[in-house]
């Protein structure tokens, strides 16, 4: 079937087409008329992702910040919120709407009127974010105007006051498990402190200064060590001292004087004299008893700076005896100061911890006594006058589209249940043969027409044997 076999169906049914079309339309331009207005009102309120924290300083970005607000999307629509909203409303008071809800058949076991009203409200609620911004727009539709834009601007209060009450409710419950937590740290803190005073009680271990400090036992070991240094260095002072007193006698060098006098006048004495002479004689006894005189000065000399150092030495041999007597009672008390050094170490991470608790509770009590939101309002409600539903334009668009393609389907079928030659193409489909001429009536030339026929491709002609053709006049 071509397209002028089609058209002519369409024309020949023309009323089975076009009844159905506006019997449709009808319907559903009666239906849009009965179908009850709703008036879109809208709130909007801007999510400070990008600010931090003022008590945490933490912020919300990247991904984070589209979980955050597909969360306050759903926060919205909750059922807590719209309840809240409800309540603001004082919508339970008001007696049509107490009418309507005796009329609904909802009885007070499935939630009372409140519930009623929340299954009402919540799926006339839309929310989203304005494009790539960070303004949300709470969209509520109600029955006018008035009453959409009260309950846009109740559920936005109502999700201000509930993101705000959950956050201190959060807040406050993590803050009283963290006081908890440092109450029972504490404790554990108490236990050890005193398990460690009675090991220490038991075991004799005195420690010089606070934990961590050595024991007196160590710091007698310490004490002797640095006494050892310190005898070893007054050892070495005293050899030097020893050593320069020697170099600087002065009765030594007063009588090594005499004795090179002496020498002298006894050389001149021989020459002038000679070794028999009383004069001579007497030099030499005066040398031998200078000479006596330096050697005892110097074997005294000797003999102090060598009980100096017997002393300094015997000091040294103490000090040392001491030390290995300390050390070895050290090393059989190291197990116990091993075992003491963890005692500290674990009282120590218990003090770690419970600081940690303690400011962690101190910052959630500052979080839970916040009462400002990382919101910002953006204006008063509004409404629009214009209804946006029902679309009526729409509603009577398609359903005269629709009974249209209705009447379509009724029309081909009708026609192809008895079908009828209406032209030559049907004539030439009926009888499968060839349709040599056909007489057309005469009627005035219709230039319109013959364009169309032209433009549908229609060529008057009739096949003949042999590729011939009749021209119909």
């Amino acid at each position: 079937m071509n397209l002028i076999q089609f058209l002519r169906i369409l024309w020949a049914r023309r009323l089975l087409v076009l009844v159905p079309a506006f019997v449709a339309l009808a319907v559903g331009t009666l239906v849009g008329s009965l179908l009850p207005e709703r008036y879109p009102g809208v709130a909007r309120l801007m999510l400070d992702t990008i600010r931090p924290d003022p008590i945490t300083g933490i912020g919300v970005g990247g991904r984070d910040a589209r979980d955050f607000v597909r969360t306050q999307v759903q926060l919205i629509t909750d059922e807590r919120v719209v309840g809240d909203a409800v309540d603001r409303l004082g919508l339970t008071r008001d007696p049509a709407t107490i009418a309507r809800y005796a009329a609904s058949g909802f009885r007070e076991e499935d939630g009372g009127i409140r519930r009623w009203l929340v299954n009402q409200i919540k799926p006339r609620i839309s929310a989203g974010v304005l494009g790539n911004s960070a303004v949300m727009e709470i969209r509520y539709e109600g029955p006018s105007p008035e009453f959409a834009k009260a309950v846009a601007g109740a559920l936005r209060d109502a999700y201000v006051a509930e993101t705000l009450r959950l956050k201190v409710d959060t807040a406050e419950r993590t803050g009283a498990w963290y006081r908890e937590q440092a109450q029972k740290t504490a404790r554990a803190i108490e236990q050890a402190e005193a398990e460690r005073a009675k090991f220490m009680a038991e075991n004799g271990i005195i420690l010089t200064a606070g934990p961590g400090s050595p024991d007196l036992e160590t710091a007698k070991l310490q004490s002797l060590q640095q006494s050892l240094a310190q005898a070893q260095a007054n050892v070495s002072a005293q050899q030097i001292q020893a050593t320069a007193q020697t170099a600087v006698n002065p009765l030594a060098d007063q009588l090594r004087v005499q004795l090179t006098a002496v020498d002298e006048e006894i050389a001149r004495l021989s020459e002038q004299l000679g070794p028999q002479h009383p004069t001579y004689r007497a030099a030499v006894a005066r040398r031998a008893i200078i000479q006596q005189q330096l050697a005892n000065a110097l074997r005294q000399q000797g003999a102090a700076a060598s009980a100096i150092s017997s002393a300094s030495q015997s000091t040294l041999r103490q000090i040392e005896q001491q030390i290995a007597a300390q050390e070895k009672i050290v090393q059989q008390r190291k197990p116990l100061l091993e075992k003491l050094a963890v005692m500290d170490q674990n009282i120590a991470a218990l003090r770690k911890s419970y600081d940690e608790q303690i400011n962690r509770s101190n910052v959630l009590d500052l979080e839970s006594e916040v009462r400002e939101t990382s919101f910002i309002i953006l204006g008063d409600p509004v409404a629009e006058r214009t209804p946006s539903y029902p679309n009526r334009i729409l509603i009577s668009s398609l359903s005269f589209l629709g009974g249209l393609a209705l009447g379509l389907l009724a029309a081909l079928f009708v026609e192809f249940s008895n079908r009828r030659v209406r032209g030559v193409e049907d004539l030439a489909y009926a009888t499968g043969a060839p349709v040599l001429a056909h007489i057309a009536s005469r009627r005035p030339a219709v230039p319109l027409r013959a364009r169309l026929q032209r433009l549908l491709g229609r060529r008057r002609r009739d096949a003949v044997e042999g590729g011939g053709e009749l021209q119909a006049i």
